[in-house]
């Protein structure tokens, strides 16, 4: 059995590649920004796409201005996959002291950061307007990186002190890690791909004690709604309807 899908970077979706192929499930996995990975599903390119946003996700927000034009209650179905830590990846022993974002500009640190289209710079966006920063306040935010991977090797090797990213690039490199947000990182396919044999295995290993085990056993990482089913008026609260 073969899942395509096109999906935001992710330490655990690589693990769970290998965990499915134990299971005969080949995962064919395109790392992409989470917004191109939605427009890949429904240009049908993949079948399945993975995508994340901060918990709690109100109404009124970039998330939504960005998320919800491509998303259609009815059409679309999520299916839980993981919580996940965002945060600062700083050198070894955050020599800076750095606690937040605001430090960044007050002590003028180079920042790394991910490309337009990736959901780690649309959350950054979203950050710096709630600390009402201006992005030419941040130095180093043009400059972007391909993957949390790559931010945490920009700090590593001193191009830059400070990026946006997952606890576990972090750890990888020897580094600290600055926690800041808890998000949801969900997979998102077509209500109609539900049925088919290789969704319904991938749902399967998801709900698994195994899978849920590794998961658990990763850095900033926990299981929740793993392999469950549920519409996007329940995960997203962004739709409104008459009763």
């Amino acid at each position: 059995q073969v899942l395509s899908l096109y999906a935001s970077h992710d330490s655990a979706l690589s693990r769970l590649r290998t965990h499915c192929a134990k299971k005969n499930l080949h995962l064919d996995i395109t790392f992409t920004g989470s917004v191109d990975a939605i427009r890949a599903l429904n240009e049908g390119r993949c079948m399945m796409a993975g995508f994340h946003t901060a918990l709690p996700c109100p109404s009124g927000t970039l998330t939504e201005r960005t998320y919800k034009p491509l998303l259609q209650p009815g059409l679309h179905k999520i299916i839980g996959f993981a919580l996940r830590m965002q945060g600062l990846i700083v050198p070894p022993g955050n020599p800076h002291g750095i606690a937040g974002l605001a430090d960044i500009e007050d002590k003028n640190l180079r920042f790394s950061n991910r490309a337009l289209g990736t959901g780690t710079r649309l959350l950054l966006d979203e950050l710096l307007a709630q600390g009402k920063i201006k992005p030419s306040q941040i130095a180093g935010y043009r400059h972007t990186e391909p993957s949390h991977a790559a931010v945490a090797q920009a700090i590593a090797q001193g191009s830059a002190d400070v990026g946006l990213g997952i606890a576990t690039a972090a750890s990888a490199m020897g580094l600290d890690f600055v926690p800041l947000v808890q998000e949801r990182y969900d997979l998102v396919c077509l209500k109609t791909a539900l049925q088919d044999p290789a969704v319904k295995t991938l749902c399967t290993l998801l709900r698994s004690a195994a899978w849920r085990e590794q998961l658990n056993g990763m850095e900033g990482y926990q299981h929740e709604d793993s392999g469950k089913v549920v519409s996007l008026t329940q995960t997203l609260p962004w739709w409104h309807f008459d009763s």
